[in-house]
């Protein structure tokens, strides 16, 4: 979804250009950056910007320099086989503890910091103002390419967190209730085939209430607060929450701006 960003912003003024900036020398105690830099093609390649490569190159730790991206016979990326190469190129990098890279927000995009629900929300509003004051019919390509990857994002954070919903799910509510699941898109993660699923908040309420059980709206709204609300203990399981309802607001977002 980065890279779609980046080809958006390109419509920009470049004065104006946000993605694709790295800080310099990020100050970690102040959490500030003094210099940004823009992300720097190949010397002698003819071109002002970045292509995918050197984009992924230019966030940090990428395990080679070349061939990330997958793409069709017109030369569009594929998205989807595209992930499943940049997932395998990093779980399978050399050295211990090989997995995929969550670059900070600093490493591309102009003044933003660690925060990465707020890059996301910079970046939706980013490509709607561009959709907004640049969008012709020559480059409306790039916005649904955007949106799309966008649905295949929600997807994937939805399959990833789906186990852990489950497993809690069925250990704090399965006594009283039926926990009922649900697939996330096609069913599988494709880059590794482990199943997508998640809990059926909707039908596991419906089959509870059907069974007699009380006060089943209560009981799952405690479950969320306890999960995901301030007082969780599970510090992963509302970093997840937060940055999927990122992820959700972009989404439906879209559908205003569209």
């Amino acid at each position: 979804m980065l890279w779609n960003a980046y080809q958006i912003d390109e419509l920009n003024d470049v004065a104006d250009q946000t993605i694709g900036f790295k800080c310099v020398k990020w100050n970690e105690k102040d959490k500030t950056c003094p210099k940004w830099q823009a992300c720097q093609p190949k010397r002698n390649s003819g071109r002002t910007r970045c292509n995918y490569d050197e984009l992924i190159e230019s966030l940090g730790r990428a395990p080679t320099p070349k061939d990330w991206g997958v793409y069709d016979s017109n030369g569009n990326m594929d998205n989807v086989e595209t992930a499943k190469k940049c997932y395998t190129r990093y779980t399978t990098a050399p050295g211990k503890n090989a997995k995929v890279y969550n670059f900070p927000p600093f490493t591309c995009m102009k003044n933003s910091n660690v925060l990465f629900n707020d890059y996301l929300r910079r970046m939706s509003d980013l490509v709607d103002n561009t959709y907004k004051n640049k969008a012709t019919d020559a480059n409306r390509g790039l916005f649904a390419s955007f949106d799309a990857t966008l649905a295949q994002v929600n997807e994937a954070r939805a399959g990833d967190h789906g186990p852990f919903l489950i497993k809690e799910a069925q250990a704090k509510l399965g006594s009283k209730m039926e926990i009922q699941i649900q697939k996330v898109g096609a069913g599988n993660n494709p880059a590794t085939g482990e199943p997508w699923e998640t809990v059926d908040w909707k039908e596991t309420a419906d089959k509870a209430k059907a069974n007699g059980v009380a006060d089943v709206d209560k009981e799952i709204a405690d479950f969320f607060d306890g999960f995901y609300g301030p007082g969780s203990k599970s510090t992963p399981a509302k970093q997840h929450h937060a940055v999927i309802n990122s992820y959700k607001q972009m989404a439906d977002r879209r559908l205003t701006c569209r």
